[in-house]
């Protein structure tokens, strides 16, 4: 193929079809028509080849037709070939193009991993309940005013022998649950004792002092509740405290300043010795979290401080004497009685 200069500046062009000299950008004429060379393809299939390129490879083609980028510069003394591109040395340089890379396609295998299958392994659940702790009923302070402030006694027995009602069994103390400790019955009657004088001095009142008589009214009382199954202040006779306190002798009668107060005032607790427990998944239970003597005693006089009434009694500034009366029942569920004069 005859090449062709620029009849300007004289430089060579690479290809037949530039319409403008790639060194100094004047108009060429048009080319004569493309001729067949031994052993070779029409120019314009060469270019046709280039764009097939460009649409194949993306910007690889780029590089195959770098001289129809218009810049200036001045083309270099030699030729690199027949039909090949010659760069140029422009004014503005760039890093040349190493050349195209021939891309190899590789067979690819694919593995699939499966993982193992391991037998479902059963875990026993522990199932954790909590036991309701606390049930608390308000107990009303009677109180009677009289015209007459004339001297009373503080309290009076108005029997000759005075009536004890029947006390829990030394051997219902001992709970028939494996794994429960032994709770000293009197030791947490001191206890609940000690922690309602302390909530009495935190708010500036007189510590009551204990009364054995009325222990053995309030023990009675909670032996009543677990041996005929209820939770009241008023037995399944129709007793209340303070018929419980007549009936014992024991009425509990105060004169303070124009005031009387009769009858014996109460409070009930009735919690658990455990605090929860732990079942399997057939739902029989396994465990127990046992209470201690103090955890009981913190649970029952915090329980009473908490409930308005409960609170009310253990604040009377008008008391003097306190009996506190413990009792187990067979399921393990505690009974405390406190009464108050």
């Amino acid at each position: 193929m005859p090449r062709r200069f620029c009849p300007d500046c004289g430089a060579p062009q690479q290809f037949r079809i530039q319409k403008f000299c790639t060194a100094c950008g004047a108009p060429l004429p048009d080319a004569p028509a493309a001729s067949q060379k031994p052993g070779g393809l029409p120019v314009t299939v060469l270019v046709a080849g280039a764009v097939i390129l460009l649409l194949v490879i993306g910007a690889g083609a780029v590089l195959l037709l770098p001289g129809l980028t218009k810049t200036t510069g001045t083309a270099p003394a030699g030729i690199a070939g027949s039909g090949d591109a010659v760069p140029l040395s422009g004014s503005q340089p760039g890093t040349p193009a190493s050349g195209l890379t021939t891309a190899t396609t590789v067979p690819v295998t694919t593995i699939v991993i499966t993982p193992a299958t391991t037998p479902p392994t059963t875990v026993p659940t522990t199932i954790i309940t909590t036991i309701p702790t606390t049930t608390r009923t308000p107990t009303p302070r009677p109180i009677t005013t009289t015209p007459t402030p004339e001297p009373r006694p503080t309290s009076m027995i108005t029997l000759e022998d005075t009536q004890v009602p029947p006390q829990p069994p030394a051997s219902s103390y001992t709970s028939s649950t494996e794994g429960a400790p032994f709770i000293d019955p009197d030791a947490l009657e001191m206890r609940i004792h000690e922690l309602t004088n302390s909530q009495r001095s935190q708010n500036g009142l007189s510590t009551l002092s204990y009364d054995t008589f009325l222990a053995d009214i309030a023990r009675g009382h909670s032996w009543d509740m677990v041996q005929r199954d209820f939770f009241e202040h008023v037995n399944p006779d129709g007793d209340s405290a303070r018929d419980r306190g007549d009936a014992a002798g024991y009425p509990c009668i105060r004169v303070i300043g124009k005031y009387t107060y009769s009858g014996i005032s109460e409070n009930l607790y009735m919690g658990h010795r455990a605090s929860s427990y732990y079942t399997n998944e057939s739902g029989a239970v396994t465990s127990y979290d046992w209470r201690t003597l103090e955890d009981i005693a913190q649970v029952t006089v915090n329980g009473w401080m908490e409930s308005p009434g409960h609170r009310e009694n253990i604040l009377a500034p008008h008391l003097s004497y306190e009996g506190i009366g413990i009792a187990f029942g067979p399921d393990d569920k505690v009974y405390a009685t406190q009464n108050f004069c």
